[in-house]
């Protein structure tokens, strides 16, 4: 005789998700950025308005969206496309904050020995996961502004919870050969990878999960295959990418006149390798250094759990453990130790982000804590006390629900950005400076640019103007800011810097930058052979091709010639002495050439730089002729190693 049927689902723990989805989706949209951001957000920002292409993968269902969204906000006046796009951010979040209450609040139910409705302890304790979850630094800090990783933290969510309900399902209807529930988590799964890749790595712990709790003779292979159509059919949203490509217009720009360049490679296999995320491919590193960044893993879970959130959520995994719960310990360890694994062998800057699914996990466990917790004191206080147990219990829970209060007071300030408008109020700023028409705009890091390109292709202004980076093109000529910048000037259009970036008067030379920071660039650095031909060679690395010499009053300009002849592998400081004829010091300059925006790390093979000295003349000094001294060194924990030895540059500097 089978047992009574336990409800899936509670209408009252949908109010419960909904609630806590509420509170966590306020919280977020009080924090949330008012406009127009950098980086990836702002690209975010005008693709989805315009319908068009971000960076690699394409995220096509998250541009569907966002352009469904924005234009329905801005068409009813609720918010412009930059403040929706954010906005979009932050409902996602709350989405997935709901999911991850219903999420644990499944899988506590399941891994005890009874079958019964929830009790109030394990609400209270889903919602302790749910906002634990919600107020992790990393969670909040995407889902304040314009990114993908909050629907990705959804979907993820979703996918879990929607496997425990089919198992709650299945093991009551044995004969039940199909279930609306597995047709709907297929197809949210291709949902998923139509969104981001790293979705493909709940796939093996699903299947085994799915596979191990059928019962006997469940499976059919039509029902297989219309699975396997459900959750492939949503990838057919990436014809988007191909489709809506000729409609990005940021992705071709004109730097020479009449001569377009693409940005993207619309070839099929261009596009394939767009779709796939090659460009990423070399940030995957090798099995040792992976396990070399496994120990830190701890220290990463405390600081986003507090050290009692690790401890608990470690507590809850031993509770599924020691209840032999081994479906759901595989369901979500597996999926944990897959998706954090994965975060090991990936390199890329943003990598923290990818830790979400894992924080949600986590969080989960804490809930299965919290609930076992709070019933071993219900059962302690029942002993001693009849009938007072399940209060106990109650306020078990609830003083544990100071996690996530402790959570959010502490991160609160940290992550509010409803005052971050640096982006926009920076690049109006810029505007207003009035840059000379048809100009090229340079900077060191894509992110900057991106809020130009916004407005530009958004509100329409100036785009005559553009904007250019490091590898903004795959060809020779754009490895780094320097290059960038000699390639801006090539084009025979005005040239500025969008900031001071000092070290990069070894390449150009830079007029005053005005009160918003544009700088202009008037030339290159170096137009003709040096005054003073050198031709030394340092340690086979570099030369000295020669250097000029201009007075100054009570000091000495020597602007030094160099040509790397190979690239450097650290940054060095060069240093220029000053020395009498019989070889005693009166003057020394030593600074780190190219300071922070072109150091020698950065210099190109075969290339020519001015690296520029003021050499202060003591009142007493010697008259001439003088010597100097020049050579490169680093500084290793405060030791002093120089690169080859110094050279002798010219024995008759004259006074």
């Amino acid at each position: 005789m089978s047992e009574p049927r336990r409800p899936l689902l509670a209408r009252v723990d949908l109010w419960w998700a909904l609630a806590a989805g509420l509170l966590a989706g306020v919280s977020y949209w009080q924090m949330a950025a008012p406009g127009l951001l950098a980086g990836d957000s702002g690209e975010l920002q005008f693709a989805a308005w315009l319908a068009g292409l971000s960076h690699p993968t394409g995220y096509p269902l998250y541009l569907m969206l966002g352009w469904l969204w924005s234009h329905g906000l801005d068409a009813l006046g609720l918010a412009g496309p930059a403040r929706a796009m954010t906005l979009l951010s932050a409902l996602f979040g709350a989405l997935a904050v709901g999911l991850t209450y219903l999420l644990t609040l499944a899988l506590i139910g399941q891994s005890q020995a009874d079958n019964r409705t929830a009790r109030l302890t394990e609400r209270i304790a889903a919602l302790v996961a749910a906002l634990t979850f919600a107020w992790t630094p990393t969670l909040w800090s995407q889902a304040v502004i314009t990114e993908v990783y909050t629907l990705h933290a959804a979907l993820a969510a979703a996918l879990l919870w929607l496997a425990l309900l089919w198992r709650q399902d299945v093991r009551f209807l044995p004969g039940k050969r199909t279930s609306s529930l597995l047709a709907v988590l297929a197809l949210l799964f291709g949902l998923g990878l139509a969104h981001h890749r790293a979705t493909l790595l709940l796939l093996p712990a699903l299947l085994v999960f799915l596979a191990w709790q059928a019962p006997a003779g469940y499976w059919r292979g039509r029902q297989i295959a219309l699975l396997a159509l459900l959750a492939l059919a949503p990838l057919l949203l990436y014809l988007y990418v191909p489709l809506r490509a000729p409609a990005s217009p940021y992705l071709s720009i004109e730097l020479w006149p009449g001569q377009p360049t693409a940005l993207l490679d619309r070839s099929p296999s261009g596009l394939l390798s767009y779709l796939l995320g090659q460009s990423f491919a070399g940030e995957i590193q090798g099995p040792v250094q992976a396990l070399a960044a496994a120990p830190g893993l701890l220290a990463r879970f405390a600081a986003e759990l507090t050290p009692l959130g690790l401890a608990l959520a470690l507590l809850g995994l031993a509770v599924l453990a020691l209840r032999r719960q081994w479906p759901l310990l595989w369901l979500t360890g597996a999926s944990f130790v897959l998706l954090t694994g994965f975060n090991l062998f990936y390199t890329i800057g943003d990598i923290a982000v990818f830790y979400i699914p894992s924080y949600l996990l986590a969080c989960v466990w804490i809930g299965v804590a919290v609930a076992w917790a709070a019933e071993a004191a219900g059962r302690l206080a029942s002993r001693r006390w009849a009938g007072r147990g399940q209060g106990v219990a109650s306020a078990a829970a609830l003083l544990l629900a100071a996690l996530p209060i402790t959570l959010f007071w502490s991160q609160a300030a940290q992550q509010n950005r409803s005052l971050d408008s640096a982006a926009e109020e920076g690049w109006r700023a810029l505007l207003a400076a009035d840059p000379a028409r048809a100009a090229v705009l340079v900077s060191n890091d894509r992110d900057e640019l991106m809020p130009l390109w916004y407005l530009q292709q958004v509100e329409g202004v100036r785009p005559d103007l553009a904007g250019v980076f490091p590898l903004l093109l795959a060809q020779p000529g754009w490895l780094d800011v320097g290059q960038a910048v000699e390639s801006a000037l090539s084009t025979g259009r005005p040239v500025y810097l969008i900031k001071p970036m000092p070290g990069l008067e070894l390449k150009a030379e830079l007029g005053q930058p005005d009160a918003s920071g544009l700088t202009p660039v008037l030339g290159p650095a170096i137009v003709g052979p040096p005054t003073f031909a050198a031709e030394a060679v340092i340690s086979d690395a570099v030369r000295l091709l020669g250097f000029d010499v201009q007075p100054a009053g009570d000091a000495m300009q020597i602007d030094l010639h160099w040509q790397p002849l190979r690239p450097l592998s650290a940054d060095y400081t060069t240093f220029v002495q000053l020395l009498t004829p019989d070889g005693v010091k009166i003057a020394q300059s030593d600074q780190q050439a190219g300071g922070v925006y072109y150091p020698t790390s950065l210099w190109q093979p075969g290339e020519t730089l001015r690296d520029r000295h003021t050499l202060t003349l003591p009142i007493d000094a010697p008259a001439g002729p003088y010597q100097l001294l020049v050579g490169m060194y680093q500084l290793v924990n405060g030791e002093l190693i120089p690169l080859g030895a110094a050279t002798l540059a010219l024995p008759q500097l004259p006074n």
